[in-house]
């Protein structure tokens, strides 16, 4: 293996491991909201290491609390998504930095791959991303309402 195979698949690890690491030990997802439902209250947290915390009342309050709860699960679903189809398309990116390295290489030629890629790469993107901010949209708004009343 040569150091620049050695260098791609490091960095893939790397960037693999920390966004893991986030999301499933930090609980982390782009809205930056989790939530901790007990007896009587419903605990929002805000941020990763050092979270914010805000307490709500669940009397009164359930309607939104439900709403707030599915916000955050359909948020926590999109980043799930993502982070299978960056597991997948990372590598990708990377071989284009590499193109000895790249897969496919006897069948389709480097601009090829390239466009191919990017291509994919730019269609998700634009999937992806209105969803993530209709749902942190949906999120802020309940965190709003729960904690104004």
């Amino acid at each position: 293996m040569t150091k620049k195979g050695i260098g791609l698949i490091s960095a893939y690890a790397l960037v693999m491991v920390a966004l893991f690491t986030a999301t499933f030990t930090g609980e982390w997802n782009p809205s930056n909201y989790s939530y901790t439902l007990n007896e009587n209250t419903l605990t929002i947290e805000q941020g990763l290491w050092n979270k914010e915390e805000m307490e709500v009342e669940r009397e009164g309050n359930i309607n939104n609390i439900l709403l707030f709860q599915l916000a955050v699960s359909e948020e926590r679903q999109q980043w799930s998504v993502d982070l299978g189809v960056t597991a997948v398309l990372l590598p990708l990116l990377l071989f284009i930095a590499a193109p000895a390295q790249r897969p496919f290489k006897k069948y389709l030629a480097f601009k090829w791959y390239a466009a191919v890629v990017l291509a994919i790469l730019v269609v998700y993107t634009a999937w992806s991303v209105p969803a993530h901010v209709s749902y942190v949209d949906d999120i802020e708004r309940y965190v709003r309402l729960l904690t104004s009343s």
